[in-house]
């Protein structure tokens, strides 16, 4: 069963101010929270929503 979508947007959210801190590559920030593979296909594409300028 996917992850509540307000937890989905909280680790978008979290996964783009770590790119923006310039920690790492996206998919590695996004692979760091073990996610499932259908929680990790919400959150990156929330982020693709978010912030269509960051390639995923």
């Amino acid at each position: 069963m996917a992850m509540a979508m307000y937890k989905i947007r909280i680790i978008a959210n979290a996964c783009i101010t770590r790119y923006d801190d310039g920690e790492r590559e996206l998919p590695d920030i996004v692979n760091s929270y073990n996610l499932s593979t259908d929680d990790a296909t919400l959150v990156k594409a929330e982020i693709a929503t978010n912030r269509p300028d960051i390639t995923i």
